[in-house]
């Protein structure tokens, strides 16, 4: 497409029509500007009207009225309000502090009733006793103060307060009772687990103590129930399973009687722990007691509530009397104060009306009359004349508008003379020989074509135009990238293309285009030129070329032994990176297993001298468990280290296609790679979601990771400092994935990131370096994975490779490898 051959008189041709129609653009370019451009202002003519008034001195004479009228308002609603004043100070001096002091016993009654809900709803016996005093002396130093009627509803809510005190005391009493039974159980629950722990036990055995576990849970159900119905009902469970109980007991003792050994043949301690259970059984009676007190404790708390509450609300109601009187007093005066404010408000409105109407007849009718005009010249641009105002800005704007006019007709005259000479190009352009289309920017629609291009399309000039430019471009050309690129450079000249007909008769043609403004829209004045004959010529080229592609074919083949010999090096360097991290986790389970038989003889020892105590024995089983939980991890370690090693080895030295998911597998590749990182101050981080399956080549994928990681460690980073390397993979779409590689190291210079895909590419050839592993990633990206590679660099910045890759990769085809990049067959022309 960018191919540039001999330039043919043709070409000459349309680069002159081009230049032609860019140089008409620019003249119509200078005709909208001037369209668009304001007339400079004249100088006013003083006196051409003679004297006027202006309006900042009305402006004042206006406003100095309206601050008069509005202090004179201000004094008569201020001596209105002299009244509220006066009764603020007596509020003050007399109300306020009688309202304080009544406010100060309605506290006093609250607070009671605070103190009272401590003692009503507090679990601790100190806490309620404190409580309890501090009610008692308050009460005495508020009974000082208050009338007899408040008193007497003050000793009914404080005996009520005592007598739920007590019972508060009695709930904890009983609530101590239902603990020591519990605990009881608890003590008598862990006997049989323990008796039951014992070896040769009988499905009996379970099932006695399961039924155990269950009557704790019923008794623990009993003492949280919240009425005396749950109650009965739990009761009820409890004593049927304890009957169970007997009778499984009956039938424990009866296979004791044959038995040697286990719990069946102990029915005594059996017995003694049911016995436990059974006599738990009070705690339902305890807890029933519980209840009736609770429901005691709620009447004197309802009884506590009311009284208190009565005795807060009368004295709130007191000091809620006096300061409404007082509200009262100022409301009146606030009336008063109202009425004249609002007569001096119509005062004011009356006033504002006056202001308004001189506005409207000196301000506002001018403005409109101006608009009116300006209005009326955008329909026919015409000299005008305005009548004379009353102000001598507005007589300045109406002189200014008459000079605007005026050169608005004349420019009016200039863009008719312009439209003539655009209807001549337009002329020109539809008499040319050669096809001329202008087309717009966004989508290529077609705006004009001429006879010429109808013809070379192969389709009518009404048809043509309801179609656009991108209809007559072979796929995969990029219509907006050619536009934007027209409009960065003004022009774009000679763009070799393949072209179609309206038929489908494909066509070389060279474009070029002229960036221009068609009516309002961003367009471009577009030469076609039919260089098909040319391209039939070049195509005679092809066959001196054959002799220098059978050089390049035996040069591929060494290439391709190259990048073999490259893909069995790294897996060299893999098989010795996994064989030290696998002697770790062998060295610590042979160091594990060592301890554990010199402890077996030391315990050997102990047994023969007959020295063996409980503790020793204790020790050397946790010894055991310890270590053989040392042994088992480690070589459950090493065994994952030799599977991932076997998986990703075979992948590398394979080419089969199976499915795998992708976040686990590339977990495995990174685990691979830890002895080379372990080298380095450098991390491998890798965000990928679960579930990512690929039918693909997994081998391929495990070669291009190492590789990429492998050389940001050799490449990327200065030798002291850490660096990180991101791999980040994420779906596109329902068909492909992306992956990421970015490293925060050094970069890429500009001069090198054209070629780093290149065979024999390194910067590191003194060092050893080979430069294909790149190279080995783009060609098993594009070619045995079927993806695209792409690559960003900064210098000081890092780098980022994206790799586009489709989940399910196409069957292995023989891959065209060049000395650069993959080659790509040249399609004849039609």
């Amino acid at each position: 497409m960018d191919d540039q051959g001999p330039v043919e008189p043709g070409d000459i041709a349309v680069a002159d029509i081009v230049a032609a129609a860019g140089a008409a653009v620019a003249v119509k370019a200078v005709a909208d500007g001037a369209t668009s451009r304001p007339a400079a202002p004249a100088v006013c003519e003083d006196g051409r009207r003679g004297r006027k008034p202006r309006l900042q001195a009305v402006a004042m004479i206006l406003a100095a009225v309206v601050v008069l009228v509005l202090g004179t308002l201000t004094a008569v609603v201020g001596s209105a309000f002299v009244g509220i004043v006066d009764i603020a100070e007596e509020a003050r001096n007399v109300t306020v502090p009688r309202i304080g002091a009544q406010h100060r016993d309605a506290l006093t009654a609250a607070q009671l009733s605070r103190l009272a809900e401590v003692i009503l709803n507090s679990r601790d016996r100190t806490r309620r006793a404190a409580a309890l005093d501090e009610v008692e002396a308050l009460a005495s130093r508020f009974a000082l103060v208050v009338e007899a009627g408040v008193l007497d509803k003050l000793d009914r809510a404080l005996n009520a307060v005592r007598r739920s005190n007590h019972r508060a005391d009695l709930i904890d009493a009983l609530s101590g009772s239902i603990r020591e039974q519990m605990a009881g159980v608890d003590d008598a629950l862990s006997l049989a687990t323990a008796l039951l722990a014992e070896p040769d036990k009988a499905v009996q055995d379970y099932a006695f103590l399961s039924n155990l576990y269950h009557l704790r849970r019923l008794y623990g159900q009993a003492a949280a129930t919240e009425t005396a119905e749950q109650l009965a009902m739990v009761d009820i469970e409890i004593l049927g399973l304890l009957r169970n109980q007997q009778a499984l007991l009956g039938g424990l003792s009866a296979m004791g009687r044959g038995a040697g050994t286990g719990p069946a043949a102990q029915p005594n301690r059996l017995v003694a722990i049911l016995d436990r259970f059974a006599a738990a059984r009070t705690v339902t009676d305890l807890h029933r007691g519980r209840l009736t007190v609770l429901a005691q404790v709620r009447q004197d708390s309802d009884l506590a509530y009311r009284q208190l509450k009565t005795l807060a609300d009368s004295l709130s109601g007191d000091a809620a009397a006096t300061t409404l009187g007082m509200t009262d007093r100022i409301v009146a005066d606030g009336w008063r104060g109202l009425w004249t404010g609002v007569a001096g408000i119509a005062a004011a409105i009356v006033l504002l009306g006056i202001v308004t109407a001189l506005l409207r007849r000196h301000v506002v009718a001018p403005v409109l009359r101006v608009s009116d005009t300006l209005q009326a010249l955008q329909r026919d641009p015409r000299p005008v004349t305005l009548p004379p105002a009353s102000l001598e800005e507005f007589d300045r704007i109406g002189e200014a508008v008459e000079r605007f006019a005026g050169a608005l007709s004349a420019l009016h005259v200039q863009t008719a003379a312009l439209r003539v000479s655009e209807g001549r190009l337009n002329t020109i352009l539809q008499s040319s020989p050669f096809p001329i289309v202008i087309a717009r920017r966004a989508d290529g629609r077609i705006l004009f074509a001429n006879a010429p291009t109808a013809d070379l399309l192969e389709i009518s000039g009404p048809a043509l135009l309801d179609r656009a430019v991108p209809d007559f471009l072979e796929d995969g050309i990029d219509w907006g990238g050619v536009a934007g690129d027209a409009f960065r450079r003004g022009r774009l000249p000679d763009l070799e293309t393949r072209l179609k007909t309206a038929e489908g008769r494909p066509f070389w043609g060279v474009l070029s285009a002229v960036a221009m403004d068609y009516d309002g829209v961003e367009s471009m004045f577009v030469a076609l030129h039919d260089i098909s004959a040319r391209k039939y010529a070049e195509k005679a080229l092809v066959a001196a070329k054959e002799e220098a592609e059978r050089a390049l074919r035996d040069l591929q083949q060494t290439q391709k032994s190259l990048v073999q010999a490259e893909k069995l090096a790294s897996l060299g360097a893999l098989v010795a990176g996994v064989a030290h991290e696998i002697n770790t986790p062998v060295g610590i389970g042979v160091t594990a297993a060592s301890y554990l038989s010199e402890q077996a003889r030391q315990f050997r020892v102990a047994v023969s001298e007959g020295a063996l105590r409980r503790r020793d024995l204790e020790e050397f089983v946790e010894r055991i468990e310890e270590g053989s939980s040392i042994i088992l991890g480690n070589l459950d370690r090493a065994c994952t280290l030799v599977q991932s090693f076997k998986q990703v080895a075979v992948d590398q030295t394979s080419e089969a296609r199976r499915s795998f998911e992708l976040r686990s597998y590339l977990d495995g590749v990174l685990g691979s790679l830890a002895p080379q990182l372990k080298r380095t101050s450098h991390r491998v981080t890798l965000d990928c979601p679960d579930g990512l399956v690929m039918d693909s080549y997994p081998g391929a994928l495990s070669q291009v990771v190492s590789n990429l990681v492998i050389n940001a460690l050799l490449h990327a980073f200065r030798p002291d400092a850490p660096g990180t390397i991101a791999i980040a993979v994420r779906p596109a779409g329902a068909t492909a994935v992306v992956l990421d590689f970015t490293d925060d190291g050094r970069g890429i210079p500009p001069e090198h990131i054209e070629r780093i895909f290149e065979p024999f590419f390194t910067t590191r050839r003194a060092e050893g370096g080979s430069g294909l592993g790149l190279h080995i990633v783009y060609n098993i990206v594009t070619g045995t994975l079927g993806g695209r590679i792409a690559v960003a660099s900064q210098p000081g910045a890092g780098c980022r490779f994206t790799i586009d890759l489709p989940l399910a990769a196409a069957p292995l085809a023989p891959p065209a490898v060049t000395a650069g990049r993959v080659a790509v067959p040249v399609a004849e022309p039609a």
